[in-house]
């Protein structure tokens, strides 16, 4: 098993930047291949399968949140093949 990479970072956005971001990640999902990078730092997934998704929504006298999580199995390297 490889080493665990990972990015994170958060910062202000207008609601058009945001869904923005959601709309890239939706079709990375879609095609099956999304990329996230931090300057010189890049991760790629391949979402394929069954996918887990975790939505939690809370709300406070003046804060509101989203969370969504999308989570899946990784399938070993040889799973794309037949073995003929």
């Amino acid at each position: 098993m490889g080493e665990r990479r990972e990015l994170e970072f958060e910062g202000a956005a207008s609601p058009a930047e945001v869904a923005d971001t959601l709309c890239r990640i939706a079709d990375g999902i879609r095609q099956r291949a999304l990329s996230v990078s931090l300057g010189e730092e890049e991760i790629t997934v391949y979402p394929d399968g069954v996918l887990l998704k975790e939505t939690q929504a809370t709300e406070k006298k003046s804060k509101a949140k989203i969370e969504i999580a999308i989570a899946w199995r990784r399938r070993p390297p040889d799973a794309d093949t037949d073995g003929t």
